[in-house]
């Protein structure tokens, strides 16, 4: 039997914005925490519960602008966006201590991390525009929440000037009571390349994400300036006219068209767009999108409860553990577990002990999030590929399948779980597990690994011309060594069939 390869979480820290402001009294266990909850997003805040209902109305007006903006983005994420907020900055101090142990350092107004069950941010609620409308103090965190929804919707590598630019120009959406203003300039962009110069058209879009200047701060910044620049001339340049050939862009990128080809199609040749691309940086006067509020979205209407201290402190524990915090996040754990939110950080302590090569340890913490009844996806199937081994018994097997069908019950966008649950229950004789590997690959289309697990359930169940048939689709897509030494020995089963 072909040992199945299934894919581990990794955290992976995504961005900073900066600000700086005077402190206050610092955040502690006893200050009271509340939870604040719309259709799409969860904010957890130690704040006053109108601001906190504020900033869960602003997220939602971002999402409705992006999708009005552009229709075809898949604004649902896979993982749930989880928001800590807090009043000041000495409480961000103690979410994010490593941002003030220089003398030097930036203090954040937020910060975006990655974990394998959420996305989470930390942000400060109070912070407003300093009296400049047309600038959004969280416009690193939104420029993370859109790279979230175009690496979900476009199931292509973008190349960089498309990718950053269409986020940095959606980062500085600002949301009023009535309205939402969608491509405000960037004032600090425009400044950059009048100071610094830039690259043409042909230069920018050429550059790779693996270019050294992207490797640094001012590099990356001048790119960016750059690319939002671009982006927007193609959107807001007269009146519009541009926007209808950068959503095929989109299109002809998603649909696996190369980038260059895809430009020429959908824009025409770069060198062409030089001049415009020049005459719209030096004229001064830029247009934007002003859309109304969606009025279906109510504040009144979101749920608000409690959070006691140990859950709080369980909140906590994940952000000092994507951070890369220990002994905070053990500190955390600690007192969590003192009341009854101590479940799910037992997952976070699995990450942490695999981090540090203790790989049994680790096991044993996530065997504890399962019995507790953790509410971690990640936990749940983490632990069943932990359970895998060769040869499984039938027992092992029917242990790994309860594990699987918690994971996806938790989240169910889990594309990896689907695909495992389908393996699984293959082996358990389960005549409809393709179906479960076929629901993975909707989710993740670009992802061979899902349509090889697909291939090998059919094959177990003697469907040879529908394995084939996944196997062509999945040698259209891009893998990994590993995968395509799978593929060929599925294709060698066929063969001798």
């Amino acid at each position: 039997m072909i040992t199945p390869a299934f894919r581990i979480g990794q955290i992976a820290f995504v961005a900073v914005t900066l600000i700086a402001t005077a402190f206050h009294a610092p955040l502690t266990a006893a200050d009271r925490w509340i939870e604040v909850k719309s259709p799409h997003f969860t904010v957890v805040a130690s704040t006053n519960p109108g601001m906190a209902r504020t900033l869960v109305w602003q997220l939602e007006q971002v999402r409705s602008a992006v999708k009005a903006v552009w229709p075809w983005a898949k604004v649902d994420l896979d993982r749930p966006l989880l928001v800590l907020a807090v009043g000041n900055e000495e409480d961000m101090r103690a979410l994010l201590p490593k941002y003030w142990e220089s003398r030097n350092s930036v203090r954040p107004a937020s910060v975006m991390v990655s974990s394998p069950d959420h996305s989470l941010v930390a942000i400060r609620a109070d912070l407003k525009a300093e009296g400049q409308s047309d600038v959004n103090p969280h416009s690193t965190t939104y420029f993370s929440y859109v790279t979230l929804i175009l690496d979900q919707s476009i199931d292509a590598d973008l190349p960089p000037w498309l990718a950053r630019g269409v986020a940095e120009m959606l980062s500085n959406t600002i949301v009023r009571d009535s309205n939402v203003l969608v491509g405000t300039p960037i004032q600090r962009n425009l400044q950059l390349i009048a100071e610094r110069g830039r690259l043409r058209v042909p230069q920018l879009i050429q550059v790779k994400a693996k270019d050294p200047d992207l490797s640094t701060q001012d590099g990356l910044s001048r790119f960016d300036a750059q690319s939002w620049a671009l982006v927007h001339m193609l959107m807001f340049d007269k009146g519009g006219a541009r926007a209808k050939a950068l959503n095929q862009l989109f299109q002809l990128l998603a649909s696996g068209v190369d980038a260059e080809k895809a430009f020429a199609e959908a824009l025409g040749t770069p060198e062409a767009l030089e001049a415009d691309y020049n005459q719209y940086l030096s004229k001064g006067i830029y247009s934007f999108v002003q859309l109304n509020v969606d009025v279906s979205v109510k504040k009144e209407g979101f749920s608000q409860r409690d959070v006691s201290p140990s859950e709080a402190a369980a909140l906590r524990s994940l952000l000092y553990t994507a951070t890369g915090r220990p002994i905070e996040a053990r500190a955390a754990f600690a007192e969590a577990r003192k009341g009854d939110a101590g479940a799910d950080t037992y997952a976070a302590e699995g990450l942490l002990l695999e981090r540090e090569g203790k790989l049994e340890e680790a096991k044993g913490a996530y065997e504890h999030a399962a019995a507790a009844g953790s509410k971690s996806p990640y936990a749940h199937y983490r632990l069943a590929t932990l359970r895998w081994g060769p040869n499984p018994s039938q027992d092992t097997l029917k242990g790994i399948d309860q594990l699987l069908t918690r994971a996806v019950a938790l989240n169910s966008r889990h594309a990896d779980a689907y695909a495992m649950l389908g393996e699984v229950r293959s082996l358990l004789g389960d005549t409809n597990a393709a179906g479960l590997a076929i629901r993975a690959s909707q989710l993740e289309p670009a992802d061979a690994g899902h349509r090889l697990v697909t291939a090998r359930i059919l094959l177990r169940q003697k469907r040879n011309d529908e394995a084939l048939k996944v196997l062509q689709g999945a040698a259209a897509l891009t893998m990994s060594a590993e995968q395509a030494k799978m593929a060929r020995e599925l294709q060698a089963v066929i063969e001798r069939k």
